[in-house]
């Protein structure tokens, strides 16, 4: 069975307003598993390996989030010599970028961050709240209804993006 994040139940349940435990947990995990598509990686900790392209720099930056430590380097059968802040790994040689290194490290999360777990709530209530995937609203007398799949959708990437500092996906 795949590890699961842990996350506090009673602050999920205040945020969705869903006390079915069962129910909660699906979304909430349907919901993780829609960002880790966004992301290309799992959140769940857990060792990685990953081939990362050089930069022409002294130093490469790894791929995911909240990096606990770094185990390994090497370029070829060569291991490196490293030191590493956050997803910054530095060494002695420049990293050329017609070169890979390859970098073992244990990443991810055992426990939901708070930020991470209101986005993910706040996900969830929207979605349904817009289950039938129309909005309404009025303006000065007039009503309005539309499909509102898609605006919901960017803002979905928009805020993986802000909660992960991701440039471009």
């Amino acid at each position: 069975m795949d590890k699961e994040l842990g996350y506090d139940l009673n602050i999920a349940k205040t945020l969705t307003g869903i006390e079915d435990e069962k129910l909660l947990n699906f979304y909430i995990n349907a919901t993780i598993k829609k960002i880790e598509v966004i992301l290309g990686y799992e959140l769940v900790k857990g060792q990685i390996t990953s081939l990362v392209s050089g930069l022409n720099k002294k130093y490469v930056f790894l791929p995911r989030k909240k990096i606990e430590r770094v185990l390994n380097a090497k370029s070829g059968c060569k291991k490196l010599p490293f030191s590493f802040v956050n997803r910054k790994v530095i060494f002695d040689e420049i990293i050329t970028t017609d070169s890979y290194v390859e970098i073992e490290y244990i990443a991810g999360y055992d426990e939901l961050p708070e930020n991470l777990l209101m986005f993910i709530c706040s996900t969830i209530k929207e979605e349904l709240s817009n289950a039938e995937g129309l909005k309404s609203y009025g303006i000065r007398g007039i009503n309005y209804t539309f499909l509102n799949k898609i605006e919901q959708s960017d803002n979905f990437i928009r805020g993986v993006r802000d909660l992960f500092g991701v440039i471009e996906i």
